[in-house]
């Protein structure tokens, strides 16, 4: 189809790496941009969609692609998160401070991104992708900044210092740790701490 190729053409001047202009991209970009195969590039636009029934579901039902359902740890994880550190693609706009495990995390086109891909094809496709590769570094550290300010610290009790990704369950962590072991469990030693993000983020190995 040649929307999907076009798709990983604007992916290869967007800056992305080779494995990322494959066609589960392109389509996951064409999703995340409502936009059809026979959609003008001008009309696409800015939605915020999860994985399963939001990228997966627009791609079998614009594009007739249909995956298995265990692609969609690969679309999250081979796709998504390099949009995401591109800066073409930003995670849980709508709500930042949802855990990364959560069946509500969903992903939307950025802005710069999408001023790019209206242009495809016109004279403003050079002027505007020159701009975006000239922000990307400002969005990135933004981008770097605001996830900084939403993590969760947690202080042990030999003073070292962890930090979790936002979210519930890291918050009972660190309540579990800070607050009810120094109260109910005195003399008990903290073994393993572990987060979405970084399973083995602390081990007692030894013991």
């Amino acid at each position: 189809m040649p929307k999907i190729g076009a798709a990983q053409k604007i992916l290869k001047a967007l800056g992305l790496p080779s494995a990322q202009q494959n066609e589960i991209s392109a389509l996951t970009l064409l999703a995340l941009c409502n936009l059809r195969e026979r959609d003008p590039w001008k009309k696409a636009e800015r939605i915020s969609l999860g994985v399963s029934k939001g990228i997966m579901q627009f791609i079998a039902n614009a594009y007739q692609k249909t995956y298995a359902p265990n692609t969609r740890e690969t679309v999250r994880r081979q796709v998504l998160h390099q949009f995401v550190h591109a800066g073409i693609v930003e995670y849980n706009p709508d709500n930042p401070d949802l855990p990364v495990n959560s069946p509500r995390a969903h992903y939307a086109i950025s802005a710069p991104a999408l001023k790019v891909i209206q242009s495809y094809r016109t004279k403003a496709w050079k002027e505007n992708l020159q701009q975006f590769h000239d922000e990307i570094g400002k969005l990135r550290e933004r981008y770097r900044k605001k996830r900084k300010r939403q993590m969760v610290p947690i202080t042990l009790e030999d003073g070292r210092k962890l930090v979790l990704s936002p979210g519930k369950h890291n918050e009972v962590q660190r309540a579990v740790i800070e607050e009810f072991a120094p109260r109910y469990a005195k003399g008990a030693k903290l073994l393993y701490v572990g987060d979405t993000e970084k399973k083995d983020l602390f081990i007692e190995k030894k013991k």
